[in-house]
């Protein structure tokens, strides 16, 4: 049965495809009244912002913006199932140390999935997610991520799925013709290559730097289909993937929701046939969204912050009326905060600015840029040779400047590029230091 909704919620999917602005706002603001209403009457923790506010469900937009601080500090009284932060945090490290990502927990409408984010913000989250929900986002997913819609459907497919932890949104996209793989990042690199290439895929799910590993260790599957999921995908880590495994979409998601789907020309849309997006503008052009889901309601995300940045692109050709992404950019909290050349304080420079001008560089494999103070910068590189050093300052140099930096204030730390731990979540760029 669950199959068979999961079908279902496929196929109607391709009716929320608008290509009418007009009309998906109109569907958008129907589901909005409806969702807001149920919430404000099952969750504490959301009837409270509106009497804080003092205003009623039909007034959400106006409602100030809350964060992952928040939902995790209220996340007891947030829920509807009435489910416990404690419990939901036990079960899934447990989960996590067993590598068994069968078991729930049990809410008022029954066994609910759960999961934990990887936490590069400094908080791990935590999600729940009911049934209804789970059956729903696997039907989205199939949707937008089978190849040859709808025929793929009458074709089998050996979906390869690298992650950290294997949550049970996944097993329910399984069934007779989708046979679902689940290989442990956790595993060492030699057994993965091995095994992802005796399977040979036909669709390679994974954060990019774990595919590029995989395709540099000397995987040799060819997926008609490789999602990136997890991380930011570069232009250059979308080429390599594209020439080393096949053709490369990407899915924007996070522990408050399936945020943006590829549309069948590759392009990354917003899900706004069931998330409303507030966008925040921020300078260079970035957007930092505001999400609402219109339909979860195990977990509500209402008028949630990211801390992701998001630059929009023009109308897809596609002509899907959803909003393109042209790039994920990145968090906020990873933009680099360096003292400008008037001296009159400090310049922000966001990630994707330096991860294009280090993406230039002839011969640089790989890098890491981290700021570690309030002066300084560390880079690791790989290959550390004096000449990707040599040019590598010069390129962060150049970039700097053209934002306003004192580049003379600046110190560089130049060393070989460390592995992170298995499953970690790469950031090309960050910032650790924080200011006092």
């Amino acid at each position: 049965m669950d199959s068979l909704r999961v079908l279902r919620y496929a196929l109607a999917e391709g009716r929320l495809m608008f290509r009418d602005r007009q009309a998906l706002e109109h569907h958008a603001k129907r589901l909005s009244t409806r969702q807001l209403r149920w919430v404000a009457a099952h969750s504490p923790f959301t009837a409270q912002r509106f009497r804080q506010a003092g205003l009623p469900p039909s007034e959400w937009r106006h409602l100030p913006p809350t964060g992952k601080t928040e939902m995790m500090t209220h996340f007891d009284a947030l829920n509807t199932e009435g489910v416990r932060l404690e419990d939901v945090l036990r079960v899934a490290r447990r989960a996590e140390d067993s590598r068994n990502f069968t078991p729930t927990v049990t809410g008022r409408s029954g066994a609910l999935t759960v999961g934990l984010s990887t936490g590069t913000s400094g908080m791990q989250g935590a999600f729940l997610v009911g049934r209804e929900d789970r059956l729903r986002w696997a039907g989205v997913v199939l949707r937008h991520l089978l190849p040859d819609w709808p025929g793929g459907l009458w074709r089998p497919h050996r979906v390869a799925f690298l992650l950290r932890a294997e949550g049970g949104l996944y097993r329910s996209v399984q069934g007779r013709r989708l046979h679902f793989h689940f290989l442990d990042l956790l595993r060492p690199l030699d057994q993965l290559v091995a095994e992802l290439s005796a399977l040979n895929p036909t669709i390679l799910v994974g954060p990019p730097s774990v595919l590029l590993a995989l395709l540099q260790a000397g995987a040799t599957a060819r997926p008609q289909r490789v999602v990136s999921v997890a991380e930011v995908l570069d232009d250059e880590d979308a080429h390599a993937l594209t020439v080393g495994f096949g053709p490369v979409v990407q899915v924007y998601q996070a522990t408050e929701g399936l945020l943006a789907l590829p549309c069948p020309h590759g392009e990354l849309h917003l899900n706004e046939a069931h998330l409303h997006f507030d966008l925040e503008p921020l300078p260079d052009g970035l957007m930092r969204p505001v999400v609402t889901d219109l339909r979860r309601r195990a977990q509500p995300i209402i008028r949630h912050r990211l801390d992701d940045l998001l630059l929009l692109g023009d109308a897809c050709s596609c002509g899907l009326a959803a909003r393109r992404v042209l790039r994920v950019v990145g968090r906020q909290d990873d933009a680099l905060e360096l003292p400008s050349q008037d001296r009159s304080g400090r310049v922000v420079v966001w990630p994707d600015f330096l991860r294009g001008a280090l993406a230039r560089i002839t011969g640089l494999h790989d890098y890491r840029l981290d700021q570690c103070g309030p002066h300084e910068l560390r880079l690791q590189l790989s290959p550390l040779t004096a000449e990707t050093e040599a040019l590598a300052v010069q390129a962060v140099q150049v970039a700097l400047r053209l934002h306003g930096v004192d580049v003379a204030a600046v110190q560089f730390e130049c060393g070989p590029l460390v592995a992170e731990a298995p499953g970690v979540k790469r950031r090309r760029v960050r910032r650790t230091w924080r200011a006092a």
